[in-house]
Formats: C-alpha cells, structure tokens, sequence
C-alpha cells in the first residue's frame, strides 16, 4: 500500500494522548493504554448488525456441510487462529470443519513473516479447498492487506459466502465482501500498532459472531456448553454438572447417562429426560435439528 494510502487510515492517525507518551510514568502509560482499549470496545457497537448477519452466515455453513475458512496475516491472523481452534471444543464442532489461512503459515510463527501479507501466489494456494458452502471470514486492520482481499475475491468468485473485518472503513475487504464488519477504533496509542485497541476489536468481534453461531446451531441451552464432548477429566466434570443443571438429576445419574452417551452431553440429557439409549436420543436431536431445548420437549409431549 502507498505511503499516501496509509496515511488516510484511522489506524495510522496520531492518538489524542500519544504526545510525550514517553516520558510519562509506567501509571500513566497504562492509564491510556487501559482507556483506549475501552474506547476500542465501545467503538464497536454500530457493528452488532453485521456480527449477527455474520453469525448466521457461519451457522448456515455448518448447516448445509461448509467449512468455516478464518484468513488473515499478521495480528489478524492470531485473532483468527485462537477463535478458529477454540470452536471444537467449546461447540463440538469436528476440527476437520475449521480452516486456518494464515500468511507465513502456521509454523514457526514466532519468527515474524511480514512479507507473507503480501504474496498473492500464497494466497492463491492456499484458498484452493474452499467450496461454495464455506463461510470465508477475512480479516485485516487495514482492510486491504493483499493475503485476507486475495482469498476473500476466490471465495466470492466460487460462491462462498465472505465476512470481511477491518479497522477501517471504505476498504477492499469492506468493500468487497457479502457481510461487511466495520469496527471503527480509535487511533492507536503506538500509531499503526494494531496489536492493540484494534487486535481486542477483531477478538471480540470473532468471539462474539462465534459464539452467536453456536447459540443458533442449538449447542448452547441457558449459558450451557450442551454440546461439549467430555474427552478429558475436567470436561467430564463439567458435563456432569451441565447434565445435573439442566435435568435436575444426580451426580451418579449424570455420570451413568454420560457414559451411556459416550461422553455426549446433550445425548445425557436426553437419556436422563426420557430416551431409551443412545440411539434414541439421537433420533430426537436429528428431529429437533439439533436443537436440545426442542428436543427435550418433543420427550417431555411424546
């Protein structure tokens, strides 16, 4: 991007309290800091609109047997990552459901690979599995990083569905994509350190559309994480209390049906609110298109 391109971003603009940062106390320093990721967070409530059209853009393609595509270089790129990875265990979405495009890859990524945002024959390869189920969430403070704008053009052009989040408006990932997510923030403290307010904007964001998509799938039932699997001890603990928060059953019943699921917790449910077995829960989550609350009352009416 040309010198006189980044200067017109929102991103690269000084910020209001930046002069003389340096010669301030630590206090001080992180005083600002503080506010300005607040300011960040607050900036970001024009975009609750396009995070719920976002949500149910993802939910559809888990759905219909898409794939969530995350893409994205730099910060961005760990913003992608760490909601990309944290999907299958907290809504029991299959791994093999979730992609992470991130330039430079995803090895070594503790040696900085700033030239990687910018190489389109990468991007290129590395966009070659998405289909025209997949929902494609690209992301870049600038909003025209060449990495997240090259995938976001081949998956439009293959007919997925596209999200692009940036920091900045008038952009070509704003511009360009099916679901646009503008998160104004402020200036940033250190100019053009998106790491900061803009990097918790992208996070919040990310987690947010997320965790809405899980609501939407049914795999979240009164705050619960329904549709956890139990593969460890602790989440087996947590199972266990979901199972007993919601039936109203015992430790013992709780861990009993869990077992009898295979470690599935909305399966327990249902075998502790009715079911046969395992197979008969399923048959009733199948139904309810995997809608726990629904499913517990197709029991409890017959």
């Amino acid at each position: 991007m040309a010198g006189s391109q980044i200067s017109l971003l929102q991103t690269e603009q000084p910020h209001g309290h930046a002069k003389g940062l340096d010669l301030l106390s630590g206090a001080e320093i992180l005083t600002i800091l503080h506010d300005a990721q607040i300011a960040a967070v607050e900036s970001m409530s024009a975009a609750l609109p396009a995070l719920d059209k976002g949500a149910e853009a993802m939910a559809k393609a888990i759905r219909t047997g898409g794939n969530l595509v995350y893409a994205a270089a730099g910060s961005s790129g760990l913003m992608g990552l760490a909601d990309g990875l944290e999907i299958p265990p907290t809504f029991g979405i299959p791994t093999s459901r979730i992609s992470i495009l991130r330039a430079g890859g995803l090895e070594d990524m503790a040696k900085p690979k700033g030239e990687a945002e910018d190489d389109e024959e990468a991007a290129t390869r590395d966009a070659a599995d998405i289909g025209s189920n997949d929902c494609v969430i690209c992301l870049a403070a600038s909003g025209n990083t060449v990495y997240p704008v090259t995938i976001m053009n081949i998956a439009k052009a293959r007919g997925a569905t596209t999200i692009g989040i940036s920091n900045n408006g008038n952009t070509l990932l704003i511009s360009g994509s099916d679901i646009p997510v503008f998160l104004p923030t402020p200036p940033e403290v250190i100019a053009g350190s998106t790491r900061l307010g803009a990097g918790t904007a992208q996070k919040i964001a990310l987690n947010m559309m997320s965790t809405l998509m899980g609501v939407r799938l049914g795999h979240v039932m009164d705050g619960l994480m329904v549709n956890v699997i139990a593969n460890n001890v602790k989440l087996f603990e947590r199972a266990e209390n979901i199972v007993m928060e919601i039936t109203g059953c015992d430790r013992n019943t709780a861990t009993e049906n869990l077992k009898a699921a295979n470690g599935g917790v909305k399966q327990a449910i249902l075998i502790t609110s009715g079911a046969k077995d395992l197979s008969d829960a399923m048959k009733y989550l199948d139904m309810a298109d995997q809608n726990l609350r629904s499913a517990i009352a197709n029991i409890t009416t017959g």
